[in-house]
């Protein structure tokens, strides 16, 4: 059978996204495998932001792992942040950091942010007490 078991330990992958970037929570990180660069990109039509592993000769490579603190990675890239809020107007970063559950495409090989499926408040602060245990 094809189950996938949830490891307590890490939680559920999220990804929580602020006017200055995106932050991928322990559970992203491993799912990802950790890799050393990664690559950005944005599904306008279906409102999706992707993350993929690159190799180190991948024109448009960002650091990855490297920036791992604790656990978690944040990559620092107010562009990118800014060229989706030019598609998604109705989503405000700048407020506040926005979090969202994420899944990995096995058959893509890639991170998958549903952009049009935001936790809400009592989301995350359920989840955010669960991180600090």
């Amino acid at each position: 059978m094809g189950f996938e078991w949830f490891d307590p330990e890490i939680g559920m992958p999220m990804v929580s996204i602020a006017d200055y970037g995106i932050t991928f929570s322990k559970s992203a990180v491993k799912i990802l495998g950790r890799p050393e660069y990664v690559a950005l990109g944005f599904d306008r039509e279906n409102k999706r932001i992707v993350v993929k592993e690159v190799d180190e000769d991948y024109k448009n490579k960002i650091p990855f792992i490297d920036k791992e603190r604790n656990g978690y990675v944040r990559i620092n890239n107010r562009d990118f942040v800014r060229f989706v809020m030019k598609f998604l107007p109705e989503v405000n970063f700048s407020s506040k950091a926005t979090r969202f559950l994420t899944y990995y495409d096995e058959e893509e090989e890639m991170l998958v942010i549903e952009m049009t499926r935001p936790l809400d408040a009592d989301e995350q602060n359920e989840n955010e007490k669960s991180d600090e245990k």
